[in-house]
């Protein structure tokens, strides 16, 4: 079995302990992609597709797609561009100080919004008509994030709306390395896998494997 973790930093750590590892060793399967750091909402359609399109890729059994907000720039150089990075890499260069222009000077809350709704339906149609099994996840809601114009919420067939990841992370913020028996001593206090502890990791690959 093949799975693809598509989505962003909520599913890019796939180390021991984390709920893609967590899953694909309940299903012992074989990951073949992970979320990126800081990827827009249309990067994810566009690594659902080539992971789907592409010739050479061993077709996949099942996408666990974790969405993204959609306030986040699309852009042609693989860049995450968020409002906060994009200020805080402006003197970088120009592509991180055009992104930091955009937030400032041109950003239509509402355009993004409404743009975020389809791009999250054209990822669920592209798995029904290639016949891919998908999981959606959300890593934001409006719960957490508001909205400026539009409610961008998605419901859909083996969506988890319940909480957003962000939301789940909150419960699980006190680093718990010390309590897993693998985990070398050099790693500390900090890590968050995920965004979440540990136990957060685990709850979240409960939840998956309850939604099969």
């Amino acid at each position: 079995m093949k799975i693809a973790f598509i989505g962003d930093s909520f599913c890019a750590d796939i180390d021991v302990g984390t709920w893609p590892i967590l899953v694909k060793e309940y299903l012992n399967a074989e990951i073949v992609w992970k979320g990126k750091q800081g990827c827009s909402e249309y990067t994810i359609l566009k690594h659902l597709k080539k992971i789907i399109e592409t010739i050479d890729r061993p077709k996949i059994d099942m996408a666990i797609i974790c969405h993204t907000d959609p306030y986040r720039l699309a852009n042609r150089h693989h860049k995450p561009l968020g409002a906060g990075p994009c200020e805080m890499n402006k003197n970088v260069s120009k592509i991180w100080n055009a992104g930091n222009l955009y937030y400032e000077h041109l950003m239509e809350y509402g355009f993004h919004e409404l743009s975020h709704i389809a791009l999250v339906k054209e990822c669920d149609k592209i798995c029904k008509e290639t016949n891919t099994k998908v999981l959606h996840l959300f890593s934001f809601s409006t719960k957490e994030l508001n909205f400026r114009d539009y409610n961008w919420d998605v419901r859909l067939e083996n969506s988890y709306n319940k909480k957003s990841l962000a939301r789940i992370s909150y419960d699980y913020q006190t680093p718990d390395n010390d309590e897993q028996k693998w985990a070398p001593g050099d790693l500390g206090w900090v890590t968050l896998p995920n965004h979440m502890n540990y136990a957060g990791n685990k709850f979240v690959s409960e939840l998956i494997l309850g939604m099969l």
